[in-house]
């Protein structure tokens, strides 16, 4: 799935969520709204393909930042550690 990832410059995964995109209004009445996740100075934000099963499994997507990096535009692991 296409994900919003924040990163430092060394590729540690500080944030994680949807791309942009419209948002309905919770009660469903008027214009839909505009999310987007936004980096702090000294951060990146690029939007990449995340695997679905590290985003369906919440123990692995809680250690995201110590399990994988952003390197390439893509969310790697890190020799190893992202086994469950």
């Amino acid at each position: 799935m296409e994900c919003t990832v924040i990163s430092d410059e060394r590729g540690v995964i500080i944030a994680i969520g949807p791309a942009p995109g419209p948002v309905e209004s919770s009660d469903g009445e008027g214009p839909a709204l505009w999310h987007e996740l936004l980096p702090l100075e000294g951060q990146t934000s690029q939007i990449v393909d995340v695997p679905d099963d590290l985003l369906s499994d919440p123990k692995q997507l809680a250690n995201l930042h110590q399990t994988h990096r952003l390197r390439d535009g893509k969310v790697q692991a890190i020799g190893g550690l992202a086994t469950g």
